[in-house]
């Protein structure tokens, strides 16, 4: 990955040559080359030359006029181990040539001092073909990083994101690769619950596997939070995609669908072998079920026991004899269902490096924020507008939603669960159209979750509200009116 910066020299380009050319930083000025001259050994001689073709420029010298352009052509730490300086050199020299095209003199000198290898390149400002002044517009720069980002890609390096290409404010070096790096660290930590989910019966053993590799996980709340030991790097959930929640997860190590409840630890009746044996709420403690620890993931005094839809539970009565068979759904009489939740995040979506200080980063947070709600009043609107069309009430609406939402996540769990067992099947490979069969199926859940949440916030504005009795003054005191 090369990240390319251009600023411009008006005075002292003799000493600017000099800094690129410097042997210290050039392994004895083997890494120095140019385009007008065989003697590179010599800054000053390569200064001269340049100030006599802007001597000789069609508008001469300015005064406070730009002498040269710096270019830096600065590779990611990964992409500078991955190739030598001399190759990385041989980049630059293809880089120069082609954004000065053989008009305009430059020199060239890779840099080996840092942690990343880079380039400087010193292109001078006027043409020595036609004396005129190099044009630098709003857009140089853009085409000038199209140029480097193709030649890295046909060298087999990587390029920044479009996101952080486009950063402004002052991004140093450091913070693009930061934010670069960011999307290849979340890549790896897929990459490694991908395969933990693959080799685990329970989540204890996902856990422990996921550390044998240099990720940790910790439960937080309904959330859980991957920290990669490497780069330090913590990513929640929700940044990771769908299939990398604790719901989802716990189907992929089950190899099914799955439905969840939650219970406190009190309802805990005791632990038989591998199972966990519940207590019912509203049976007043007559009847329990049983449930695998291996399917049990504990928060402090919250558990969350993740069953398989297709298998019913075996409820049992207070002397620990059989009572009934219970599909999962109607536990849910009993339990709370964890509900299937959209996957947006409360954080802010401005990159840290945006905004010129604390205060005009908290002043853009601010206007996403608004633009935002604007953006989901609007959709609030839209979905009130098509109900009233179709002549149907916000609640059954949302009824519908909900059990179109939940026939949609079986789909994803499914799709999910069988992407699992086809990889594990051909060595971690899977078919393309199960990668997009679980993408379709990724976007439609997606897509009702959004309109489950607007269904709800337009259920609260609807429903009446209870107004208490009216009260009146009686002698300095209320008291509730008369009966007619």
């Amino acid at each position: 990955m090369a990240v390319v910066k251009m600023n411009q020299i008006k005075t002292t380009l003799a000493k600017s040559v000099r800094y690129i050319a410097d042997p210290g930083k050039t392994r004895g000025g083997a890494l120095v080359s140019s385009n007008y001259s065989d003697d590179v050994t010599d800054a000053g001689l390569l200064a001269d030359r340049m100030m006599l073709t802007l001597d000789d420029a069609a508008t001469s010298r300015r005064a406070d006029g730009v002498l040269a352009h710096h270019v830096i052509q600065s590779f990611s730490p990964e992409d500078s181990a991955r190739l030598t300086p001399e190759r990385l050199h041989e980049l630059g020299v293809r880089f120069a040539d082609e954004i000065t095209g053989g008009e305009y003199q430059y020199v060239i000198a890779t840099h080996v001092d840092r942690g990343h290898t880079h380039n400087h390149i010193i292109i001078c400002a006027a043409s020595q073909l036609t004396g005129r002044r190099m044009r630098v517009r709003k857009d140089t720069l853009a085409r000038w990083r199209t140029v480097s980002d193709r030649i890295c890609l046909e060298e087999g390096l990587t390029v920044l994101p479009e996101r952080a290409r486009g950063q402004r404010y002052g991004v140093s070096l450091a913070e693009l690769y930061a934010s670069a790096k960011g999307d290849a660290v979340k890549t790896r930590i897929r990459a490694v619950i991908d395969m933990a989910a693959a080799g685990s019966h329970d989540f204890d053993s996902f856990r422990r596997l996921l550390g044998d590799h240099g990720v940790r996980a910790a439960v937080r709340g309904r959330h859980l939070t991957f920290h990669d030991t490497a780069s330090g790097m913590k990513v929640r959930d929700v940044r990771l995609g769908r299939a990398y929640d604790e719901l989802n997860i716990m189907a992929r190590i089950g190899r099914s669908t799955v439905t969840a409840i939650s219970f406190n630890r009190r309802l805990v009746a005791r632990r038989d072998g591998d199972m966990l044996l519940i207590w019912v709420p509203g049976t007043g403690r007559r009847q329990t079920i049983a449930v695998p620890a291996t399917r049990v993931v504990r928060d402090g005094d919250t558990y969350r026991a993740y069953l398989p839809k297709a298998d019913p539970v075996t409820v049992m009565d207070g002397q620990g004899r059989y009572a009934c068979r219970m599909d999962t759904g109607d536990l849910h009489a009993h339990f709370a269902p964890l509900p299937i939740r959209s996957m947006g995040s409360p954080q802010s979506s401005v990159p840290e490096s945006f905004g010129r200080s604390p205060a005009h980063r908290r002043w853009l947070e601010m206007r996403e924020r608004q633009f935002s709600q604007l953006d989901e009043l609007t959709d609030r609107l839209n979905l009130a507008s098509r109900l009233a069309r179709r002549g149907i009430t916000v609640a059954q609406a949302l009824a519908e939603a909900d059990r179109r939402l939940q026939d949609a996540h079986d789909a994803f769990q499914a799709t999910l669960v069988a992407l699992d067992e086809t990889a594990a099947q051909h060595d971690g490979t899977v078919p393309a159209d199960l990668l997009e069969e679980l993408k379709r199926h990724e976007a439609r859940v997606e897509a009702l979750a959004h309109e489950r949440d607007l269904l709800r916030s337009l259920d609260m504005q609807t429903s009446p509200i209870q107004e208490p009795p009216m009260q009146r003054r009686t002698g300095g005191r209320h008291r509730t009116p008369d009966p007619v």
